[in-house]
């Protein structure tokens, strides 16, 4: 999947790596179309364990208590998720985490959804023990054919078409300690964490959330003129070119790029025929694609994934 995407394997293995939310949504999304299993992120959410999550799964086991740990959770969730909002409020007994993505190009979310609340749910279950239950789980998508899952996994009243995603659980579990509370550990990690965290903001820019958004309409066969990126990044067309040109480039220049790197990774780590590669890119007729591959590489796609297979043996 990562290959339809346009992300090199290597790239999902870097830690230090970080992907715009829109390539993530897309690889969920493309995944449970490719399998035909509708709660896909449901499922890879609740089988992931806390360490998963990277430097802020430390950080929250360091916290004092459990409202402590998903304070920081809330505050860093940029570190596992970008363009989201994360909040953690309490209103007559009950608290609430809650997350909604702010990215309007990330137009697909129901796995991301499934994904995030199955982890939040095992996360909260590695503080309070097995058996906790939430009082209510809330989706911003509408239920669907497979509801009697989603009832199955988190076995409590479900709403959907809700304004945000929201786990909502007895506020009285907040004062829960937790067992490996170290404040000096916790203090140096989370100075750590937040200057690691306004690195990897800087890194994603406005171009590379434009690539993004090309690659997930390219996964989902949507449209990928420029009419369609810049309503889905709320710009009237003009302001949008006028953005792009004081980066000076064009959003021609950033789809061929896109359309580029997404073929090489196709040809290189997948098998599947050139003609499917040249459809799921756009392309009406592959000899179309692979003109244009070859005048971008020098070499026709089949000689391209014959060397790149001989490489890496």
């Amino acid at each position: 999947m990562n290959a339809r995407v346009g992300i090199p394997h290597a790239m999902l293995q870097d830690p230090q790596g970080m992907l715009p939310l829109v390539a993530f949504t897309s690889m969920l999304e493309t995944a449970a179309c490719e399998f035909g299993n509708s709660t896909l992120g449901l499922e890879l959410g609740k089988e992931c364990r806390l360490s998963s999550i990277g430097p802020v799964s430390r950080l929250m086991q360091t916290a004092r208590t459990v409202g402590d740990a998903l304070e920081k959770f809330t505050r860093y969730f940029g570190s596992i998720q970008t363009d989201t909002h994360s909040t953690l409020s309490v209103s007559d007994g009950q608290a609430r985490l809650a997350y909604v993505i702010s990215d309007h190009a990330v137009r697909f979310r129901v796995q991301d959804a499934g994904f995030t609340l199955a982890l939040e749910y095992s996360m909260l279950a590695n503080f309070l023990g097995s058996d906790w239950q939430p009082s209510c789980v809330e989706f911003e998508h509408a239920a669907g054919d497979d509801l009697p899952f989603y009832r199955q996994q988190f076995d409590c009243p479900l709403r959907f078409e809700k304004r945000e995603n929201a786990l909502i659980f007895p506020a009285r579990l907040l004062t829960r300690p937790l067992r490996d509370a170290d404040e000096n550990l916790h203090a140096r990690l989370e100075a750590e964490l937040a200057g690691t965290m306004a690195l990897r903001t800087r890194q994603l820019d406005f171009i590379a959330s434009i690539e993004a958004w090309v690659a997930s309409s390219l996964c989902r066969s949507d449209v990928t003129d420029i009419e369609a990126v810049a309503a889905d990044f709320g710009m009237s067309e003009r302001s949008f070119q006028r953005k792009l040109a004081a980066c000076d480039i064009s959003y021609l220049d950033i789809r061929n790029r896109v359309r580029s790197r997404i073929a090489r990774c196709m040809l290189a780590e997948s098998s599947l025929p050139v003609t499917s590669v040249a459809l799921h890119l756009g392309y009406s007729e592959t000899s179309a694609f692979s003109r244009g591959f070859k005048l971008q590489t020098g070499e026709s796609p089949g000689e391209f994934r014959r060397r790149e297979r001989i490489a890496a043996r």
